[in-house]
């Protein structure tokens, strides 16, 4: 199910936009819908990688990887 919502933009902005809109043969709201969509994705991805590395490095302590403390980290 799709929601309407409004957005409040610059006259020349939205000029901008309809003008890049019509070039991908799509509707303003179409083209904002698709960007929205993919920066959420890459939002997605992001925090799967976070998520995925955290994960990987807890493990890599279990295979003799050393655990160092706050103090040893800053050490120069």
């Amino acid at each position: 199910m799709t929601k309407n919502i409004t957005l409040r933009m610059d006259e020349q902005l939205l000029k901008d936009v309809k003008h890049i809109a019509v070039e991908a043969d799509m509707s303003v709201s179409a083209w904002i819908n698709q960007l929205v969509e993919q920066a959420t994705k890459k939002d997605l991805r992001y925090e799967i990688a976070a998520t995925e590395i955290m994960r990987m490095m807890e493990e890599a302590k279990d295979y003799g990887g050393k655990v160092y403390t706050r103090d040893e980290m800053h050490e120069r």
